[in-house]
C-alpha cells in the first residue's frame, strides 16, 4: 500500500473517529436518544427519535474499530429509549421528543427507526428489537394505499415524496427477517409507484420535501438511496437499481467538475438553485455513488464519492473549542445556507461517518487488488 494511500486513509479515519465522538456526545446530551442538531446560538436540541433510529447502524458498524467509544452501549441505550417511546399500535411519532404539541405518528420517522430496530436485533441485542421493528412494519403497510405509498398531505407535499423510498428499504429489510409477505407486496408496489415517476432526464418527480420543482440534495440522495437499496435487497439491478444511473451521472459530473461541490438544491433540469452546499446530501451522494459502482465497476465513480468525502471533510472542525462543533458537520455550507441553518444535524454527522467508511473499504480493496497483481 503506497505513503499516499496510508495517509488518505488516516486522514479519513480522524474523520470518522470526530464525528463518531460528536454522536456520542450528542446521545450523552440527549437524554435518551440523539439530539437532532447542535446551534452556537441556542446549544443541544432535544433528542430526535427519527434520526436515533438510524445512528444506531452507525454505532455498531464502528463498535469493533473504535471499543473504546463504547458504540454498542449507546446503541443500545438508544434502542431501549426508542422502544419506551413507541406508540402501542407499532408506530413513531414525529418531530423532536417531546412533542411541543399534539403527537402524530409518523411514516417516515417510523420507517427510519426501523434501521435501529433491526440493527439491535442483528447485533443480538434482544428479540424485543425484532418485535418492534416486525409490529412498525406492520402499521406502515396498514397505512399504505393501493400504490404502495402513503396518500397526500404528509408533510408539507400534497403526495407522499418520493424520497420515502428511504421508507420502503427498511421495511423490505425487516421482511428479510420476518418473512411476513404483506411487507414485501406492499414494498413492490410502493418501488412501481415510484420508479414510474422517473423522468427521461433521471429526476424523479416529487423527490423534495415540497410541491416546487426543486429538492435539497439531501431528499434527492434519499430518494435515490432507497432504490438502490431495496434493488439489493431484491436481487432487481437492471429493473430498479439501473433505473437510479441517470441522476447519479448528474450529480457525478457535478462532483468531477467543481471538485466536490454540489449545489444545495436542483430544480426538475438539473439547474443548481442555490450558491450553498448540503453538507449531508454530499456525504449521502458519496455513499449512492459507491453502491452504484459496486454494481458497475468504475474508479471514475470512486474518484467522484472521493472529492464528495474530502470536500465535506474540508468544511469539518477537529479541534474546535466548542464540544457541540468539534467533530460536528454542518447543515449547509457555508453555515448560513438555507439547509438546516446555523445547524450542525446529527444525520449529517451519520452519513459522513457512513461515507467515510465505505470510501475507506473501497480503497482498501483497490490497494489490495494492486499490490497482488504485482
Amino acid at each position: 500500500m503506497s505513503q499516499l494511500t496510508l495517509q488518505t486513509l488516516e486522514l479519513y479515519a480522524r474523520h470518522r473517529r470526530a464525528s463518531l465522538d460528536w454522536l456520542v456526545r450528542s446521545i450523552e446530551h440527549g437524554a435518551g436518544g440523539s439530539c437532532a442538531h447542535f446551534s452556537i446560538a441556542l446549544g443541544w436540541s432535544h433528542p430526535y427519535p427519527e434520526t436515533t433510529g438510524y445512528v444506531i447502524p452507525t454505532l455498531l458498524a464502528n463498535q469493533a474499530e473504535l471499543p473504546e467509544l463504547g458504540l454498542r452501549e449507546h446503541a443500545l441505550a438508544c434502542g431501549r429509549w426508542l422502544l419506551s417511546i413507541q406508540n402501542s399500535d407499532g408506530s413513531w411519532n414525529g418531530g423532536l421528543h417531546p412533542c411541543k404539541g399534539a403527537a402524530k405518528p409518523s411514516v417516515f420517522n417510523t420507517g427510519q427507526i426501523l434501521k435501529g430496530m433491526l440493527a439491535l436485533h442483528r447485533a443480538d441485542a434482544g428479540p424485543e428489537f425484532l418485535n418492534a421493528a416486525s409490529r412498525g412494519a406492520e402499521w406502515l403497510v396498514s397505512r399504505a394505499a393501493a400504490d404502495g405509498l402513503w396518500g397526500g398531505g404528509d408533510y408539507r407535499a400534497s403526495q407522499t415524496p418520493s424520497y420515502y423510498t428511504h421508507v420502503l428499504w427498511p421495511m423490505l429489510d425487516t421482511w428479510l427477517e420476518t418473512g411476513e409477505r404483506s411487507v414485501r407486496d406492499s414494498v413492490e408496489r410502493g418501488v412501481a409507484t415510484v420508479l414510474a415517476r422517473i423522468r427521461p432526464n433521471g429526476v424523479i418527480a416529487h423527490w423534495g420535501f415540497t410541491d416546487e420543482p426543486r429538492a435539497f440534495t439531501h431528499t434527492i440522495a434519499y430518494a435515490l438511496r432507497g432504490l438502490l437499496e431495496c434493488s439489493r435487497i431484491l436481487g432487481a439491478w437492471d429493473d430498479v437499481g439501473a433505473r437510479t444511473v441517470p441522476a447519479l451521472e448528474k450529480l457525478l459530473r457535478r462532483a468531477e467538475l467543481d471538485g466536490g461541490r454540489l449545489a444545495g438544491e436542483f430544480d426538475d433540469d438539473w439547474r443548481p438553485k442555490a450558491r450553498y452546499e448540503c453538507l449531508t446530501g454530499s456525504a449521502q451522494t458519496a455513499i449512492n455513488l459507491l453502491l452504484w459502482e459496486h454494481n458497475e465497476p468504475d474508479l471514475r465513480i470512486v474518484n467522484a464519492a472521493a472529492k464528495l468525502v474530502d470536500r465535506v471533510c474540508a468544511t469539518q472542525h477537529l479541534t474546535h473549542p466548542l464540544a457541540g462543533v468539534r467533530g460536528a458537520v454542518a447543515g449547509s455550507w457555508p453555515i448560513w445556507g438555507r439547509y438546516m441553518t446555523l445547524r450542525y444535524p446529527n444525520w449529517a454527522a451519520k452519513y459522513h461517518v457512513d461515507a467515510l467508511a465505505r470510501l475507506s473499504a473501497r480503497i482498501e480493496r483497490e490497494a489490495e487488488s494492486a499490490c497482488a497483481s504485482s
